[in-house]
């Protein structure tokens, strides 16, 4: 469930057969893979925030996006969403018909999702009441990794993408494509560069515990020195009510000589 481990396995060529495995258990229908097209998003002006997605594949008249989510958080599924409009978007300036427009698909795998979301959503734009859709080409489908891990069910295939070692050994056993996997992703977790990985993810939470820790600590100490501050100009109004001269008031407190003359 790190995206560079997931990127590791599945977007290497050789492994392309694993690829292909997985987006057509995910989405059930044969999926012919032409390529692992690059990951970032175009921007369309330099005030646009990059987004990198973690693969995407251009598979005959598909788009797929795949999202490795190791924690779900307020505002993570407008973010993925973000992704698929992109790349939607995209698509809409390069084409000459609209209605020959490659589908779109975006799979999620998330993990901390609570226990009202299903198995497996799969989301489109569609009217409420008549459920009409909007637009035809364009779905989500979303994993809950912790309640397919925790429940009795199909997703053999996606267990094993959230698996200990002892586990991969009981799941993938029988299955080719899943022993394959279990190979690779072994691979990797032996590999030194990989050991003691880091995933954005874990990177971007320290790095916000790292700046409201910073934030914390800056504000005590401007509080600190806010409190001396009017510690000096309350000496510093005895001062001047005892018709000392500025310049010492000055000196002594620290306080310039127009900040002692406002307080006249």
């Amino acid at each position: 469930m790190y995206d560079a481990v997931f990127k590791g396995v599945f977007c290497k060529e050789e492994n392309k057969d694993l690829l292909k495995y997985l987006l057509e258990k995910c989405l059930n229908k044969n999926i012919e893979i032409l390529e692992v097209k690059p990951p970032e998003i175009l921007k369309k002006n330099i005030y646009i925030k990059n987004k990198t997605l973690d693969v995407l594949v251009k598979a005959e008249n598909k788009i797929i996006n795949i999202e490795v989510n190791s924690d779900h958080y307020n505002g993570l599924h407008i973010r993925n969403a973000g992704y698929i409009f992109s790349k939607y978007d995209e698509d809409v300036k390069i084409g000459e018909d609209y209605t020959k427009m490659n589908e779109h698909i975006q799979i999620n795998f998330t993990k901390g999702l609570s226990k009202k979301y299903p198995l497996v959503g799969i989301y489109k734009l569609r009217d409420k009441e008549t459920n009409l859709s909007f637009i035809d080409n364009l779905t989500i489908y979303e994993y809950n990794i912790d309640r397919i891990c925790r429940e009795e069910n199909e997703y053999k295939f996606i267990k094993m993408l959230n698996a200990n070692k002892e586990e991969l050994d009981r799941i993938c056993e029988g299955d080719k494509y899943m022993e394959k996997f279990k190979e690779e992703v072994t691979k990797i977790n032996e590999d030194p560069l990989f050991k003691d990985f880091l995933s954005p993810e874990e990177d971007i939470k320290k790095l916000e515990k790292t700046l409201i820790n910073n934030a914390i600590e800056k504000g005590k100490k401007e509080g600190i020195l806010e409190g001396q501050k009017e510690e000096k100009i309350e000496i510093a109004k005895n001062m001047l009510n005892k018709n000392m001269d500025i310049n010492d008031i000055s000196e002594i407190t620290g306080l310039t000589k127009k900040e002692i003359e406002n307080l006249k």
